[in-house]
């Protein structure tokens, strides 16, 4: 909560491993409101948005920081909100953007405040993280475990990469989107039939562009040529129901949109009620496309204001800045795995995960080669992790898809797993909610218990 935080600046080298050209201001939040001398430092690692975001969403914070006696801190990733290397062109000289100058940034800011705050040697440091945060977090505490002494980690998929062993599955993602269509996750019984149609048989592609442009209610001005019309309105659908399975949380919330924005309650759910009845037959296309235009206006016409759609428009201007950095960091090095089966737990189209053409794809796009085994050499992997890794709680959602490239069994006694019956993205990381499961308030009570031990080794 922004409101009960300090807004701080610290200067940050532009280079940590090489001759600097320059330093920048990095923004973090600081809250030493419940911070008694000896209490810990729970470090939120900010990701790819503005801090604010974080800072607002992460009540485990919050609602323990007290009995803890923590000194509250939440870092905002370089390139991200106003952490600006290049304020006057934010999307350029993107050289400086990668996981180890970012965590460094941390580590020199930690350092900062243990003097600022006196910190004895004996007084532990927490990280916390969701998602690509979850993976920083993670990382962290392997890379520099002189200075975090453990990891709350909510749905950080940080096996989703090649030369990982065990081989992870490729095509998770697509399958943990199709399971959120499904009446196991509460969607309506014809939803991922009438999905598949768009998907898995490309029933958009080839279809009349008019009749297209009419049912999706294209804006005027929409520039989508007749002949790319199929694909991107497959492309189009497809983003809407990516982002609410990561946010399919049990009730309205602004996170997945930035905080620009508020989706309903389990909006696949809700979505696919646009979807209940069986409209696969040719004979009811018009009601099919009508059937796909509600359901992806419960995300995209998150205002209920919209007129028009346009196919290659982003849900508001901060998602779009945000999408085009994590392209580069994507491209750079966070390569992750993403293929399509179009099997009986995928409904997409068939696109075996083929790492050289999405590689060649980056250098067209990004104009850069991604580091393929980037992570598998920096971090090892669950074996090596097993070994010599320690202190780190991993959590998943059942509907959240980014489930099966992360953690979802213990590797050892002190790195534990956890799966949310019910949950999206990092739901765990939220602060309390009247419609919150028995299994996340377990997760989260798990989490801090471990947070607990963690201190206490610290101190013994």
């Amino acid at each position: 909560m922004v409101v009960n935080c300090t807004e701080a600046f610290f200067e940050q080298q532009m280079d940590h491993f090489a001759p600097s050209p320059g330093t920048y201001q990095q923004r973090y939040f600081v809250s030493d409101e419940y911070y008694k001398p000896n209490g810990p430092m729970f470090f939120y690692l900010g990701n790819e948005a503005d801090v604010t975001l974080y800072v607002n969403a992460t009540g485990l914070i919050w609602e323990n920081a007290q009995s803890f006696g923590a000194l509250i801190v939440f870092a905002e990733h370089r390139y991200y909100g106003v952490s600006q290397l290049f304020p006057d062109d934010r999307l350029s000289n993107l050289q400086y953007l990668s996981t180890e100058q970012a965590l460094m940034d941390y580590v020199t800011l930690i350092d900062s405040l243990k003097t600022t705050y006196s910190f004895e040697d004996t007084d532990a440091v927490i990280g916390f993280g969701g998602s690509y945060g979850g993976m920083l977090a993670s990382w962290a505490r392997m890379k520099y475990p002189h200075v975090w002494d453990g990891a709350i980690a909510g749905s950080a998929p940080i096996v989703s990469f090649e030369d990982m062993t065990p081989d992870v599955d490729p095509n998770f993602y697509a399958e943990g989107v199709t399971y959120d269509v499904t009446p196991a996750a509460g969607a309506s019984e014809f939803c991922e039939a009438n999905l598949r149609k768009a998907f898995a048989e490309e029933a958009l592609v080839g279809l009349d562009a008019q009749k297209i442009r009419s049912a999706l209610q294209l804006c005027d001005d929409d520039d989508t040529s007749d002949e790319d019309i199929g694909w991107s309105a497959t492309f189009w659908l497809n983003e809407a129901l990516s982002y609410m399975a990561m946010g399919n949380f049990p009730y309205p919330s602004t996170y997945i949109l930035n905080g620009d924005g508020t989706l309903p309650a389990f909006p696949v759910r809700v979505a696919c009620e646009f979807l209940a009845e069986d409209l696969t037959g040719d004979d009811k296309t018009d009601e099919w496309l009508a059937g796909l235009s509600n359901f992806a206006g419960v995300y995209y016409n998150y205002t209920s204001e919209l007129s028009c759609n346009k196919l290659s428009s982003p849900v508001n201007p901060e998602s779009e800045i945000v999408n085009t950095l994590w392209n580069y960091q994507y491209c750079s090095q966070i390569f992750q795995l993403f293929g399509q089966a179009n099997d009986e737990k995928d409904m997409f189209w068939d696109a075996p995960w083929d790492g050289d053409a999405s590689a060649q794809s980056c250098v067209e796009s990004n104009g850069i080669y991604p580091d393929r085994s980037h992570f598998a050499l920096s971090y090892g992997n669950k074996v090596d992790w097993a070994r010599d890794a320690s202190n780190i709680v991993w959590s998943q959602g059942e509907y959240d898809p980014w489930r099966g490239g992360g953690v979802q069994e213990d590797l050892n006694d002190s790195l534990i797993a956890v799966v949310i019956g019910e949950a999206a993205h990092h739901l765990d990381l939220f602060f309390s909610h009247e419609g919150d499961t028995d299994e996340v308030i377990a997760a989260r009570q798990l989490e801090m218990k471990n947070v607990q031990k963690w201190i206490d080794e610290k101190r013994s």
